[in-house]
């Protein structure tokens, strides 16, 4: 094999594996960063907490009932104590007139003053991943990201030791997608991106 013939072989080679590795790369969605952001809490899934959200009963369970049941500051971490003038501000709509129309445990509330209070506890779970393309990714061309997972919040308005009322609010199922599109690519930061953000149905 002469010199020449040598030297276009291993050139050859490098192109070929350049562009084999290139391949991989474009391809490639398992080399893409991903995460989770939790709030610490007791349960892993949404319909976990619903099932213990539902053992509570107004004028039947205690606090030591909801230490028992995960929603304690006691027991559980993020979980915030209200005083009485925070709880009626979250529940009583601006302009309605006291007592007018409002749930017997909130009732019950106003009347006891200083002695109502209540926990509200607060538990997110999300999984945020990119996808598609690493190339288009690391160069900063075309980002992907996908959010799933859940999040729950409930409040439990206390009258003395006593569960009087109680409300929840959250989303069983978080499932939406974010794509940017940087057509300068690295150099992006000289221009505006293009972004969009969606949910999935």
């Amino acid at each position: 094999m002469t010199k020449s013939n040598f030297i276009k072989r291993l050139a050859f080679l490098r192109i070929s594996v350049f562009f084999a590795f290139f391949g991989f790369l474009v391809g490639c969605s398992a080399l893409l960063p991903h995460g989770e952001e939790e709030t610490a809490g007791r349960w892993k899934q949404f319909d976990d907490v619903m099932q213990a959200y539902e053992k509570v009963e107004p004028f039947v369970s205690s606090k030591e009932d909801l230490a028992e049941l995960g929603f304690s500051p006691d027991e559980q971490p993020n979980v915030k104590i209200l005083n009485h003038i925070e709880v009626l501000d979250k529940l009583i709509p601006d302009g309605m007139s006291q007592g007018a129309e409002l749930p017997k445990g909130i009732q019950t509330c106003m009347k006891a003053g200083e002695r109502c209070s209540a926990y509200e506890y607060s538990q997110q779970r999300l999984n945020i991943r990119r996808y598609g393309s690493f190339l288009a990714d690391f160069l900063n061309f075309k980002r992907k990201t996908e959010t799933t997972g859940w999040m729950f919040t409930a409040l439990f308005v206390l009258t003395d030791d006593e569960v009087v009322y109680k409300i929840w609010s959250g989303t069983p199922e978080i499932s939406k997608y974010k794509e940017s599109i940087n057509p300068l690519g690295p150099l992006q930061g000289v221009g505006p991106a293009l972004s969009t953000e969606a949910v999935k149905p």
